[in-house]
């Protein structure tokens, strides 16, 4: 996703594990239009009033307070995920992406159709484009450690340091090492998960 603004900028944000979000809306995420969508959009998720109270919020203590009861709400009527799809996810994150996805739905019992529904339902991706997700944080996090582009393409799963280059060229519109240099140009004080790249700073 691609955020801009001219100056400060204030707001809630939420960070869910990928088959929280099945369990609190209740919808077939891989159904959801990409790149995102607002979840006033969501069929029965009523978030307008919800809205209104933070904008209408004392202070920071307030609005997160508001956010806590509007998703305790949604996981009381939501559906649980299947505990197959999430051991499965799990399994693959612990792989670091580097699970093949026949070995993963066998170690499952399932077939790789059914493994592929399960995740497109309660994960929003199939099994192969998260594989090459998590490859590629792996990946990032590696080079701005300061790895070397031909041993990182090694120690996280591509042929060569090509398909390295075309992977990350693929999923953020630059090759690894102008990807790096923007993320450490913007000193990684936007990351939102502890670890992980998640956002760089683009200058312009």
């Amino acid at each position: 996703m691609l955020g801009e603004h001219t100056g400060g900028i204030h707001g809630v944000e939420v960070m869910l594990a990928p088959w929280a979000a099945f369990e609190l809306f209740g919808v077939a995420l891989g159904d959801l239009p990409e790149p995102g969508v607002e979840l006033a959009d969501l069929p029965g998720i009523r978030v307008h009033h919800l809205l209104e109270q933070l904008a209408g919020a004392s202070g920071w203590s307030s609005r997160f307070a508001l956010v806590d009861q509007f998703l305790l709400r949604c996981r009381k009527e939501g559906r649980l995920a299947s505990e197959r799809v999430v051991a499965a996810w799990q399994r693959l994150e612990q792989s670091r992406g580097r699970l093949e996805i026949t070995a993963l739905a066998e170690s499952m019992r399932w077939s790789q159709r059914q493994l592929e529904r399960g995740f497109g339902e309660q994960l929003g991706l199939t099994p192969k484009r998260l594989a090459r997700v998590l490859r590629l944080q792996h990946a990032a996090a590696l080079l701005s450690a300061g790895r070397r582009p031909g041993e990182v393409a090694s120690s996280c799963g591509f042929y060569d340091q090509a398909h390295l280059t075309r992977e990350f060229t693929a999923l953020t519109g630059r090759p690894p090492l102008r990807f790096i240099a923007a993320y450490q140009r913007g000193g990684g004080g936007v990351d939102r998960v502890a670890g992980r790249i998640t956002s760089i700073l683009q200058e312009g």
